[in-house]
């Protein structure tokens, strides 16, 4: 028979403190896990102190493209995944775009390529995609979940969880509604500045320690593990009512309506002819550009749709290869159309970006009309555009646009210098160069030191420079 516990003999107050003989051993999951994020701490540390060094009241430019490189290594580095020179490769690529220039589309760009390529070098092969997914799902949460681990195998008697748990909240918040309010609130920001010691900003160091948590919150995520994300299966159904016979229909009617804009497209934009009076050529033109865009991008995706039954009765394939050919030809026409416009009014920005749009949704339709003659998956086809979307977007990150609508608009008969002059700092070189973008009040790219070094704003630089010595 089992004796039973406590021992029999023993003081009472003994015997209700000695529960640990028979209690289990606490588990050593925490301590681990509290070992394993001590590396991720330590370079969370260095991580922000870099940050402040390279952004903390200075532009941003190059520091973009060190700080990135410097995330990247610190997450490989406390990781130590098998491989990392395709990732690597993958990084560099990534950061040339801020090097050129640190705008929205570069950073974004840039974003894109950090999360890939960490999703390369930790996710197991074939799961790219679910680890990618993992560390955007894994950003919101990650610091304020894994914060309470790294104290978790403190000394006994210490309650540093306990104490972050209930303080982190009140600290936190305090700490931005004071910041709020000091900028709200003239009173108590003079009140505040009354306590300043000589040496002590208060206020600037308050926002300086908004910075910093702000940083911690964007690295923790990219150094700590993050939980592979369950990705939902597309699986496509069919619209209701769509079948081989409505297919069949909608693509007689479909040719059929949009015959009659090709043969007015042909009439008059190819092939010269006189306009309706009372109608100018730039009406024509301008009316007609984006409604025909959005039309073709209907098509596109009419022709995903209509896919799966163009093999159910003969005759289908060729209905809609037709249909997407004629959609080409439209997109052609509204290029056109684009050109006599800027021929007549000049160019924008706006109107650059929809030409760029135009010649993708073209090259878009093409992809289509191979993927149906081949048979090829919707897979195949979503790889390739995203492929034709992404390099597009990373080439225009190395175009000065700025410059380029400058020079199109000083040959311009009758350009708009209002719209010219307002270009920006990296057109500069571009007015420079012009007897009519002269008359303008140039403003040159600003570059104090190597932190917002950028190589376009000092080629514009150089330059404008070459060219003003010249001129003299």
């Amino acid at each position: 028979m089992p004796r039973p516990f406590p021992p029999t003999g023993l003081p009472e107050a003994l015997a209700r403190d000695g529960w640990w003989f028979d209690a289990p051993s606490p588990p050593e999951r925490a301590p681990e896990r509290s070992r394993a994020l001590r590396p991720a701490g330590m370079a969370l540390l260095a991580l922000v102190a870099l940050g402040d060094l390279l952004f903390w009241g200075h532009a941003p430019g190059l520091s973009v493209a060190v700080f990135a490189l410097a995330l990247f290594g610190a997450g490989v580095a406390v990781r130590r995944p098998a491989r990392w020179k395709g990732p690597l490769a993958l990084m560099i690529g990534a950061v040339l775009p801020v090097m050129e220039l640190v705008q929205p589309l570069s950073l974004a760009l840039l974003g894109l390529g950090l999360l890939a390529a960490l999703a390369w070098a930790h996710g197991a092969p074939g799961q790219w995609a679910r680890t990618a997914a993992g560390l955007l799902l894994h950003l919101p949460q990650a610091l304020p979940a894994a914060l309470p681990a790294l104290w978790a195998a403190r000394p006994r008697g210490l309650s540093a969880r306990g104490a972050l748990r209930g303080w982190a909240l009140p600290l936190g918040g305090g700490l931005v509604l004071l910041a709020l309010l000091m900028q709200a609130n003239p009173i108590l920001s003079d009140w505040l500045q009354g306590w300043q010691r000589p040496g002590l900003d208060l206020p600037r160091l308050l926002a300086r320690a908004l910075f910093w948590a702000g940083l911690a919150l964007l690295i923790w995520p990219l150094l700590t593990p993050a939980p592979l994300a369950p990705l939902p299966r597309l699986r496509p159904r069919a619209l209701p009512g769509l079948n081989a016979e409505a297919v069949a229909r909608a693509l007689v009617l479909f040719n059929a309506v949009l015959a009659v804009q090709t043969a007015m497209d042909a009439l008059f934009l190819w092939g010269g002819a006189a306009l309706p009076p009372g109608m100018s050529a730039a009406e024509y033109a301008h009316r007609g550009a984006y409604p025909l865009m959005a039309a073709a991008l209907l098509a596109g995706l009419f022709a995903l749709l209509a896919r799966p039954f163009l093999a159910e009765r003969r005759g289908l394939k060729p209905l809609m290869m037709l249909w997407i050919g004629q959609n080409v030809a439209l997109t052609a026409s509204a290029l056109l159309r684009l050109e006599h416009y800027v021929g007549l009014y000049g160019l924008t920005w706006l109107r650059l970006a929809a030409a760029i749009w135009m010649a993708l949704v073209a090259l878009g339709l093409m992809l289509v009309a191979v993927q149906i003659a081949r048979g090829f998956s919707t897979r195949w086809l979503m790889i390739r555009c995203a492929g034709l979307g992404l390099g597009t977007l990373y080439l225009c990150s190395f175009l000065n646009f700025a410059a380029v609508v400058a020079r199109v608009n000083l040959t311009h008969p009758a350009p708009d210098m209002g719209y010219t002059c307002a270009l920006g700092p990296m057109a500069a070189a571009e007015l420079a160069a012009h007897p009519r973008g002269q008359v303008c009040l140039i403003e040159l790219p600003q570059i104090e030191g190597w932190r917002d070094w950028g190589f376009r704003a000092a080629r514009v630089l150089r330059y404008t420079n070459g060219v003003t010595e010249a001129v003299r």
